[in-house]
């Protein structure tokens, strides 16, 4: 067996079982064009529901998979993030079972390369899905992670090979385009607005907390409910926020300051994102939203 896997093995194998997935990590990269990448694993973060777990069963079977040693396991850090976390110690593999889909979560050893299957530490098949791309991967269009999401599964814990492909899928991100990122709203009846987006409009809950619910909107875009008792979105008061695209938020801000436009917030980042908020000219308060 060589260190690059058979890409096209691997994935005609799933997909000759009916598989639901979604490609992350070093394919996914590879995927959109990212340089000297060269992938030691195929990631995959599959459905699941109990029917897709026993075809995925049936396509590592088919695969000769074997789990391979694990001396670590996923942990979550202060901020409540999964961690990797290498401690030396030997994990027995259990015995797959379709309704538990941790017994999946391993990186299997196969006589075309390693395939690592991550239920959940990259992201849900269900999260991932709705903004995914599908891509020529392996002689065939395949779903991948979007990169804003491929960028959140490669940044805990950061490695040297990664930083050339963060930097490829941030440029990615940034070329999606103009448009609309984010609607947000601040309401007195939270219940009522989570339940009309949930369950009646079915929108995909992104985050589910106290007085905040996010919910997924298309490929690029989340619309945020706070409740009136939030307090960090207490100058939500001209009716929904949206948040523009913009290719770099610092730039953008530095145009609309010297424009004289009122800033109200400072750029907050997460991993992958940057935003800030400003008052237009009617006193309409409005967002700018970008990688980082």
């Amino acid at each position: 067996m060589s260190d690059a896997p058979d890409l096209a093995a691997l994935l005609e194998a799933l997909d000759h079982q009916g598989v639901a997935y979604v490609v992350a990590g070093s394919v996914g990269a590879m995927a959109y064009g990212a340089a000297e990448v060269a992938p030691g694993d195929l990631d995959i973060v599959p459905a699941t529901t109990r029917e897709n777990l026993v075809r995925l069963a049936a396509g590592l079977a088919a695969l000769d998979a074997e789990a391979g040693k694990e001396y670590g396991e996923w942990q979550f850090d202060e901020l409540g993030e999964r961690e990797w976390v290498q401690d030396g110690r030997l994990r027995p593999a259990r015995p797959l079972d379709a309704t538990d889909p941790s017994t999946f979560d391993h990186s299997f050893v196969t006589p075309h390369g390693r395939i690592d299957v991550v239920p959940e530490a990259a992201g849900t098949f269900e999260f991932l899905r709705p903004r995914a791309r599908a891509l020529p991967l392996a002689d065939a269009d395949r779903w991948v992670a979007h990169p804003v999401d491929l960028l959140s599964g490669m940044t805990r814990p950061r490695r040297a090979k990664d930083v050339p492909r963060v930097r490829h899928l941030r440029e990615v991100a940034a070329a999606a385009g103009d448009g609309i990122g984010f609607i947000g709203l601040r309401t007195d009846r939270f219940d009522e607005m989570v339940e009309l987006f949930r369950d009646l409009l079915g929108l995909s809950v992104v985050r589910d907390a106290p007085g905040a619910a996010w919910f997924r909107l298309g490929a690029h875009a989340e619309l945020h409910v706070y409740a009136e008792t939030d307090p960090d979105h207490a100058f939500f008061t001209t009716g929904p926020v949206v948040g523009l695209r913009v290719a770099d938020v610092d730039e953008m801000r530095s145009q609309l300051e010297a424009a004289g436009v009122e800033m109200i917030t400072d750029v907050e980042r997460t991993d992958t994102s940057a935003w800030c908020h400003f008052r237009a000219p009617d006193g309409t308060v409005l967002e700018i939203i970008g990688p980082v």
